[in-house]
């Protein structure tokens, strides 16, 4: 019985382990139209073709040509997210959770239930607020989730690969709206960019 009841304590802590460096998983799939974001990269030195991993590249300056990438420092609130998505072609209604939390649901094309990619926007009082609110929640939900902030703005997203999560960021051109960060297994990465904050 002793055997027994130590072999299950060791196979539940061997699987909280294994969850807690893989992330939790959403539920969700991310649409299948994602762009090539190889052209967008360079390495930190400045040349073409860099590996997709941490601290192996960032996000070309051409990659937000024509958008306008100063830093932000006046607070901001969900319509101007609201408005960058518009600039960009996309129209979502965001849904309020609570009094700072909005869900913007965008179309995968999948069939429904599912048939949607749900970020989460949190309009925080600074952006000290928004870095810390962003870096807690990277960690508390694991490697592979992702977001972007800007000002006192926090928008939270799903797990994705490191590639998918950036190729979704740059369809949409958050990369150029906000500091584009993910979380590993030990910790959040920024990922440089045109756009970036103190």
């Amino acid at each position: 019985m002793a055997d027994a009841t130590i072999s299950f304590v060791i196979a539940a802590a061997l699987a909280l382990g294994l969850t807690a460096c893989s992330g939790i998983d959403a539920g969700i799939d991310y649409p299948s139209d994602l762009p090539d974001i190889g052209p967008q990269l360079l390495t930190p030195e400045n040349a073409t073709s860099p590996s997709v991993a941490f601290s192996k590249f960032k996000i070309a300056p051409d990659a937000c040509k024509g958008i306008d990438t100063h830093p932000i420092t006046q607070a901001l609130t969900q319509e101007d997210f609201t408005r960058f998505l518009e600039s960009q072609g996309l129209k979502i209604e965001p849904k309020k959770a609570r009094d700072n939390l909005y869900w913007y649901e965008f179309p995968n094309g999948k069939d429904g239930p599912n048939n949607f990619v749900r970020l989460r926007l949190a309009v925080l009082d600074n952006s000290a607020g928004a870095a810390a609110d962003l870096h807690s929640s990277l960690l508390e939900h694991g490697p592979g989730w992702w977001g972007v902030r800007r000002s006192n703005l926090a928008v939270l997203a799903p797990k994705a690969s490191l590639r998918e999560g950036l190729s979704f960021a740059m369809k949409h051109k958050m990369e150029c709206w906000g500091m584009f960060t993910i979380a590993g297994n030990d910790d959040a990465y920024v990922v440089q960019g045109p756009y970036s904050e103190l």
